[in-house]
């Protein structure tokens, strides 16, 4: 085979695979815009609606999981009350703040002598506070009144009472990383639902006591020293709420 035909076939299996990467990218990028649009159907009668205000404020309530963490000394679960405030940046995209604070109680423990001992619980006061981007996936329109979204910020998490415990623990102010997911039902143009499953990712910070005294004071939980990997270890506390938002153009 001359040369130039080998070049020449080369460069058509060159093209060819180009033309097999090009189509499914366009279609694609394509495949919304149809979908929204659906050729012969009337805008009133698309499943796709335009949203129509670009901010909102929301009003929740929710279970706040918390995380015990391995010493037994983190939040426990407990009710979770809150808002959020939306300001639409891009189409598909929105910066969120969010406010809210968990009624809930942990476990004080005196790892302060020989062995540890169980001191009762005492009840806590969250305030969480965080600041993200949330991405709406069907950007500024919704699916038969829905609107998914994610959401990824990053806060503070801090108690209203932060009461030092014998052994030198306390939960202390925290940043935390928050992953979300959820969806946003319009009830009319400036009422909607919104359901959100998220995590407050964040750690405890353990003293010296929690990690070389072994905790027999309780039947029901292990040794500190046996359970902890370090002073500094990270817990999730899954959060689920369900809000009322209402919303404005500014």
């Amino acid at each position: 085979m001359r040369p130039d035909a080998r070049t020449h076939g080369r460069t058509h299996a060159r093209r060819r695979i180009a033309l097999a990467f090009a189509v499914p990218l366009c279609l694609c990028a394509a495949v919304p815009p149809a979908l929204a649009q659906f050729v012969g159907t009337a805008p009133e009668h698309s499943p796709f609606q335009d949203i129509l205000t670009h901010e909102g404020f929301t009003l929740f309530v929710g279970r706040f999981a918390g995380n015990p963490n391995d010493a037994h000394t983190g939040v426990r679960p407990g009710l979770m009350l809150g808002g959020r405030l939306n300001v639409r940046v891009a189409d598909a995209l929105d910066i969120s703040a969010t406010f809210g604070e968990a009624f809930t109680n942990r476990l004080q423990i005196d790892a302060g002598g020989d062995t540890a001992r169980d001191m009762g619980t005492l009840k806590v006061r969250l305030l969480a506070a965080d600041l993200g981007l949330q991405l709406n996936l069907t950007g500024a329109k919704t699916w038969h009144r829905l609107a998914p979204y994610v959401y990824l910020g990053g806060g503070i998490t801090t108690p209203s009472n932060n009461v030092v415990d014998p052994g030198g623990f306390a939960l202390g102010t925290n940043f935390d990383v928050v992953p979300a997911v959820g969806t946003r039902l319009f009830i009319s143009r400036g009422l909607e639902l919104q359901f959100e499953a998220r995590d407050y990712y964040y750690r405890y910070n353990f003293p010296l006591s929690y990690i070389t005294v072994p905790y027999a004071g309780h039947p029901d939980y292990s040794p500190i020293n046996s359970v902890l990997v370090g002073d500094h270890v990270w817990y999730n506390n899954l959060t689920l709420w369900v809000g009322v938002t209402y919303g404005f153009n500014f």
